[in-house]
């Protein structure tokens, strides 16, 4: 947290860019530290916002196309990977449940990259897709943006106190 808060709002953006690319910073703490910039007067809440936003929607626009790019063909390279049988598990759940998904998993860490992979990878078009994404990120990005303005003081006291 302590580079994104040194770097400012453009290392929020590449930090939700490159997450899905294995970047080993969840998204909500890069929200998280975006709030905490802007509580500090470094940047707007609006900038915030745009980042927030055009940072989680690249970020899992990356994730969908990779999904795309790969598909779910029961003899392809994620069913190499996965196996047959899982394979046809995540093709059943996105039909049982369809996509809504998305807009579920966009709430819960650690299920986005799967949930916006397999998306891509069952065929779900880009618009629905990012539709139900970007209603879900509405959710996501507020919130810690929220958190991190709110509590932006106590948080930036903490992190002085455990550099020490």
């Amino acid at each position: 947290m302590q580079a994104l808060l040194s770097y400012g709002l453009l290392a929020v953006l590449v930090a939700l860019l490159l997450t899905p690319l294995g970047l080993p910073i969840p998204e909500d703490i890069s929200l998280l530290a975006a709030g905490v910039l802007v509580r500090a007067g470094h940047g707007t809440v609006l900038q915030a916002i745009v980042v927030g936003f055009v940072g989680v929607l690249g970020g899992d626009t990356i994730a969908w196309t990779m999904g795309r790019q790969v598909g779910l063909h029961p003899k392809g390279r994620l069913a190499r990977f996965f196996g047959e049988r899982q394979t046809r598990r995540i093709r059943k759940f996105y039909d049982r449940f369809g996509p809504w998904t998305v807009l579920i998993c966009r709430q819960i860490p650690g299920l986005r990259f799967p949930a916006f992979f397999f998306a891509g990878a069952t065929g779900m078009r880009y618009r629905r897709f990012i539709a139900l994404d970007g209603a879900g990120a509405c959710i996501t990005v507020s919130l810690w943006l929220s958190i991190g303005w709110w509590f932006g003081p106590s948080i930036q006291e903490n992190l002085q106190t455990v550099g020490q």
